[in-house]
């Protein structure tokens, strides 16, 4: 009996992988039902195995991780999930919950305002959700064109002129909305560290002077990498090298 279960979890993972997208997503599903939540772990990390990637699925196996109490790897999927999709209020909301179980309280550094309010309207929308509204915008624009070519009033001229004009300044708004929202979307700038307890050195050197300790589920940014190091920043604005198998990119 000991040999057939022995088997059995050996074939497991060979099992998943032999499932489709759907089918894995199902399952993951149903074993999250029944708090199986290693099971609906396994399942969705296989579907990104098989190189499918949605911030849906994220948000799935974060929620699998923090039933798990794997604070570090729950808050890694919901940060991607919400690099796909900023607006995603769900994994905001349980981002937030999962940070409040993090050891390291780390005051963020002021912003200039003007800085908050670029990023926070950057967030209404994914890229895909900013090129949606770039072609609404030039349909408007282009039905404003035909009126003020086209229209015998000049009323109606004068006025769709004006909106012409709003419009552009819209686009060109919801452009740059897009462009910065696809760069960070493509960024792969920042990580989560992942290891339950790391050491910060002062260089990429093992034997180097510590400079702090971090805990897991602490965002880090990434400013350079150098063989096995990544330099990294705090939101305190400290720096200091971390190996990279410590922390996991975002």
């Amino acid at each position: 009996m000991k040999k057939i279960l022995i088997l059995l979890t050996l074939l497991c993972p060979v099992c998943l992988f032999a499932q489709t997208p759907r089918e894995l997503m199902q399952h993951g599903n149903e074993a999250y039902g029944k708090s199986d939540f290693v099971g609906a772990a396994n399942a969705y990390n296989a579907i990104l195995d098989a190189g499918y990637v949605s911030a849906d699925l994220y948000y799935n196996l974060g929620n699998a991780y923090y039933r798990q109490e794997e604070y570090g790897l729950a808050i890694l999927n919901y940060e991607r999930a919400l690099r796909l999709k900023p607006n995603f209020r769900d994994a905001r909301q349980n981002l937030q919950l999962a940070n409040t179980k993090t050891e390291d309280e780390i005051t963020q550094l002021p912003e200039i305002f003007i800085v908050q309010w670029a990023r926070s309207l950057t967030s209404w929308f994914s890229p895909m959700g900013w090129r949606v509204v770039l072609l609404v915008l030039l349909a408007v624009l282009a039905a404003l064109v035909v009126v003020i070519f086209l229209s015998q009033e000049y009323v109606w001229r004068k006025r769709s002129l004006i909106g012409s004009i709003f419009v552009v300044v819209l686009l060109l708004l919801a452009l740059a909305c897009a462009i910065a929202s696809s760069v960070r979307a493509n960024q792969h700038n920042q990580a989560i560290v992942t290891a339950p307890m790391i050491v910060v050195k002062s260089s990429p050197e093992s034997g180097s002077v510590d400079k702090l300790i971090l805990h897991e589920g602490t965002k880090v940014g990434i400013d350079e990498t150098l063989g096995d190091w990544h330099k990294i920043h705090i939101a305190d604005g400290n720096t200091g090298w971390v190996s990279t198998d410590e922390v996991t990119v975002i």
